[in-house]
C-alpha cells in the first residue's frame, strides 16, 4: 500500500516545524541584542494599539517565547521524521500514527496556535495512518 499522501503532508509539516525552530532562534538572537530589544520596546511603547500595557512584562514574555519555539519546533520535527521513517513502505503505520498525532499536539499546543498549519497536517497524516488499511485479497484454491 502506498502512503504517499501521509509522507507528503508530513514532509511539509516537518519543514514548517523546522521553520518554527528557526524563528525561535532568530527571536533568541534578537532578544539577546540590547539595542534591538530597546528599539523594539520603544516602537511598541509608541504604538497606540498596545494601549497601556506593561512593556517590561511583554518583553519578558517575548524573551521566553524564543526558547519555547526552538524546543517545540525541534521536538515536533523529530517526531515527524520518526513518523516518516515508520510509515515509509507501510512498515509500522500504528507507530507512525502515534508519532504524528503527538507531533500535532506538541506544535499545536506548544506554540499556542502559532503552529496551526503544521499541527493540522500532522494530525491529518496521523489519522490517515490509522484509518487506511491495505486491501485484503482472497485467494481461491
Amino acid at each position: 500500500m502506498k502512503r504517499t499522501a501521509e509522507i507528503v503532508m508530513t514532509v511539509i509539516a516537518v519543514i514548517m516545524s523546522g521553520l518554527t525552530a528557526l524563528f525561535g532562534v532568530l527571536m533568541n538572537l534578537g532578544m539577546s541584542d540590547p539595542e534591538f530589544a530597546e528599539v523594539m520596546e520603544d516602537e511598541m511603547a509608541t504604538d497606540p494599539a498596545m494601549g497601556e500595557m506593561d512593556m517590561t512584562a511583554f518583553m519578558d514574555i517575548l524573551a521566553i517565547a524564543g526558547p519555547t519555539m526552538v524546543t517545540v519546533g525541534l521536538v515536533s520535527l523529530v517526531l515527524g521524521v520518526i513518523g516518516i521513517i515508520a510509515i515509509k513502505g507501510n512498515k509500522k503505520p500504528v507507530l507512525a500514527g502515534i508519532m504524528l498525532i503527538l507531533a500535532a499536539l506538541v506544535i499545536g499546543i506548544g506554540t499556542i496556535g502559532f503552529g496551526f498549519i503544521p499541527a493540522i497536517l500532522y494530525l491529518i497524516a496521523g489519522i490517515m495512518a490509522f484509518a487506511r488499511k491495505p486491501k485484503v485479497t482472497e485467494q481461491h484454491i
